[in-house]
């Protein structure tokens, strides 16, 4: 038996450890004799290890009182307005400096661009208060936010205290912009609960006009009053102008053709041309007219289907067809299509440009309800250089369950739109254009044909068809609430289309019983109460007037 004196060596040797790699020996232990290299300026580098075995005590003796894995900003004090301003605003200032960059050597030769005086500097901040809802007080004299990107407390307790969050949603930091004309008005001043207003509201119409021949089709849009008092209607293939302060009648044109007829109209909106109106036709083209020469100064074409509604923002007129087309035309260029925007599936039936004319509203008979952002896709176009240029919607809501054809923007708060569905939807819903939040929606009872909102009052009308026939007067209210003022009745048909007077005081609707009747729901506008508009006592195509 071997003894352990007389043992072999090799067996009683302690095998060797392997070695391990310093990085190893760095994360193993604290008493490790391996020291990382130290900076000169900084303390030693803590290990990994050490970092994640901290106690939370450890936490609070460090700066920092964030223990989240990263910093997430809160976006509710975002402006998304001045987010899209400042997005567009640098895209044309690459363009410019793209532009300018072989002409670099020139610049000691031109001359400086002079600075803005005060009273300039003052507009521009004041223009952009308005138009991105912004507090006087959160801009310097630049026109520059203060604290745009400070999320500390005291920052955000200030801006909270100058700007009232309405919406207490996932969207509350996209607040609706009011307008200065309804700055302080508060709904008790007018409504007075939820019985009506404060004014008297006739159950019956104050005059009733024949429209014979008036097609009863649901896409069409055949009424437009314009900003002289004129009330356009088209009559199958005739157009009438009705001036609604002399009671005179003119016939503008009749369309040529069997299976023509006049599917939409829709006067020039823009300041000094409001004698032009435009007209869509069966045949796939648009008619320009000079309403006060009775001549037609232009066909616009592109369209492969018929143009069941039209609208105009400024010198831009804007079509769409039943071949879920909308086409962008400028009216002065003989090259008059500028842009395509696709989105719709099917018929396009109806179409609304806001105040500001910077988004496009569009429904169509798939149940799409589309925003278009138009500098957006200007911008687009000029960078590209083509003529024409294909645009996809900034925004697709498909809440509607029936096809889209009213529509109307708010116009005391900026980016609010109220549609309609038809009849398997019956449903009048409040849109945030901004973020694309739905604020409301009301189960009508009935097919909504059309949706106007008063300009003077925060009241909205409806006219519907299956199964009432009725127009509807609502009052908004706080929280995007709508509360039924009263119901006007004796349509005997759906009611197709509705126009508003140019003093906001009197709603014409067009039914499919081939009437017009006129509607004193709104209220004469505060300034002028007691001044009542004159009308004549005319008819279209037959002398009777009930």
């Amino acid at each position: 038996m071997m003894t352990k004196d007389n043992a072999s060596p090799s067996l009683l040797k302690t095998p060797p450890r392997p070695k391990r790699r310093a990085s190893s020996l760095a994360y193993a232990s604290p008493s490790t004799p391996f020291s990382a290299r130290r900076s000169k300026s900084t303390k030693p580098r803590m290990s990994p290890a050490r970092s994640l075995m901290r106690t939370p005590s450890s936490y609070k003796s460090t700066p920092s009182s964030y223990s989240g894995d990263r910093f997430i900003p809160s976006r509710r004090q975002m402006n998304v307005d001045l987010c899209r301003r400042a997005l567009l605003s640098d895209e044309f200032q690459d363009e410019n400096k793209d532009s300018n960059k072989g002409s670099s050597h020139d610049d000691e030769r031109s001359p400086q661009q002079p600075a803005d005086t005060p009273i300039q500097k003052e507009y521009k901040r004041r223009m952009l208060s308005s138009l991105c809802n912004i507090p006087l007080d959160a801009l310097n004299e630049n026109a520059e936010p203060k604290g745009l990107f400070s999320f500390g407390f005291e920052e955000k307790r200030k801006l909270s205290s100058s700007i009232s969050m309405r919406l207490e949603d996932p969207y509350s930091h996209d607040t609706l912009h009011v307008l200065d004309k309804f700055q302080g008005t508060s709904d008790s001043a007018v409504i007075k609960g939820s019985e009506g207003v404060n004014r008297r509201i006739p159950n019956q119409p104050s005059r009733i006009l024949d429209a014979p021949d008036l097609v009863d089709d649901y896409y069409l849009n055949l009424i437009s009053w314009s900003k002289d008092n004129i009330l356009a209607v088209a009559l199958a293939h005739c157009v009438y102008l009705w001036n609604a302060s002399t009671g005179d009648i003119h016939h503008l044109t009749t369309i040529e053709g069997n299976d023509d007829y006049v599917t939409s109209v829709q006067w020039c909106t823009m300041s000094g041309q409001s004698k032009y109106i435009a007209i869509g036709t069966n045949s796939n083209t648009v008619q320009l007219w000079d309403c006060q020469s009775m001549k037609k100064v232009r066909t616009l074409h592109g369209h492969s289907g018929r143009v069941a509604s039209i609208a105009w923002n400024q010198h831009w007129l804007t079509s769409g067809g039943r071949d879920s087309l909308i086409l962008q035309h400028d009216v002065r260029s003989a090259n008059h299509l500028v842009a395509q925007y696709k989105g719709h599936e099917q018929e396009v039936c109806g179409l609304k440009w806001n105040e500001d004319g910077t988004t496009l509203a569009s429904g169509g008979n798939e149940n799409f309800l589309c925003i278009w952002d138009a500098k957006m896709s200007s911008s687009q176009g000029q960078r590209r250089g083509r003529r024409s240029q294909d645009f996809a919607p900034r925004l697709l809501l498909q809440q509607h369950k029936a096809a889209v054809k009213a529509l109307d923007w708010c116009p005391f708060h900026r980016g609010l739109l109220a549609s309609g569905g038809g009849t398997a939807d019956r449903n009048i819903k409040l849109w945030n254009s901004n973020s694309g939040a739905m604020l409301n929606s009301i189960d009508t009872g009935s097919q909504v044909c059309s949706i106007l909102w008063s300009p003077h009052q925060r009241e909205l009308c409806s006219s519907h068809g299956f199964s009432e026939n009725q127009l509807i007067l609502w009052k908004y209210g706080n929280g995007s609430s709508l509360t039924k003022v009263k119901e006007l009745t004796g349509h005997t048909s759906r009611v197709l289309s509705l126009a508003c007077s140019p003093d906001g005081s009197t709603v014409v609707s067009a039914a499919g019983d081939e009437s017009l009747r006129f509607w004193d729901i709104f209220g004469a506008p505060p300034s002028r109460r007691s001044s009542v508009m004159p009308m004549g006592d005319m008819s279209f195509g037959m002398p009777t007037v009930r």
